[in-house]
């Protein structure tokens, strides 16, 4: 509803079947005249004349900027997560272009492994053209001779290959490693990573949730030695 919000109400109430001060709580629907108040802001209210059959109090004061604060956090959540999703975008276009330039590459090699084979064994071809196409792609990828005695095309396979495994180990023992990172034996190394991270929060669950993200990117180093580690 327009110029209304929810206020919750929290009394101190000495409970006499328990012998202790409990917390009571209750929620109005309050007029906000200019919307200015966030969720979480700290309010006064105040008794008013009945504006419907629920809504009879109104904002008199804003005590705290807590929803201010809140929203600016929500914020920064935002544009960082969205800067996280265009460096990924970036990272994944980068990929697809590198991919897409190694299958050109490959197909060239084809072709000149085909011309070159055409070349030599077919006399009736046109030598011309084909000693043309050759030089072309030899000039393309600075090709000396060919077949060639020196590598032509640099395949990332094994690179792959090797971080899948090393991934693949790391999430095998992700909790003993987390457990061990979280302990006071690897206090150094936990705090220099999250410094790095530029993390400064210090409750457990928000550490462990940032470091299991480090450890399982392969590119990073784990402090924590795998070799020994029961693997799930």
């Amino acid at each position: 509803m327009a110029k209304t919000v929810k206020v919750r109400v929290q009394t101190k109430l000495y409970d006499k079947k328990v012998h202790k001060e409990v917390l009571r709580r209750k929620d109005y629907l309050v007029h906000d005249e200019g919307n200015i108040c966030k969720e979480g802001d700290l309010v006064r209210i105040e008794s008013i004349p009945k504006m419907s059959a629920r809504k009879y109090f109104a904002i008199a004061e804003i005590k705290a900027n807590k929803g201010q604060q809140f929203a600016l956090y929500e914020t920064l959540a935002k544009e960082k997560i969205s800067l996280e999703q265009e460096q990924k975008i970036g990272e994944f276009i980068a990929q697809r272009e590198k991919l897409s330039n190694t299958i050109t590459q490959i197909e060239d090699l084809k072709k000149l492994d085909q011309v070159t084979n055409s070349f030599k064994s077919d006399a009736t071809a046109d030598r011309e053209f084909l000693l043309s196409e050759i030089n072309k792609i030899k000039e393309k990828y600075n090709i000396k001779s060919w077949p060639a005695t020196e590598p032509v095309l640099e395949l990332d396979l094994t690179k792959l290959d090797k971080e899948a495994s090393i991934e693949e180990r790391r999430l095998a023992a992700i909790g003993q490693i987390l457990n061990k990172l979280m302990s006071d034996g690897y206090k150094n190394e936990r705090e220099s990573i999250l410094k790095e991270l530029g993390v400064s929060s210090k409750k457990n669950e928000i550490q462990k949730n940032i470091l299991r993200k480090y450890i399982l990117n392969p590119n990073n180093n784990c402090p924590v030695s795998i070799e020994g580690l029961a693997l799930n």
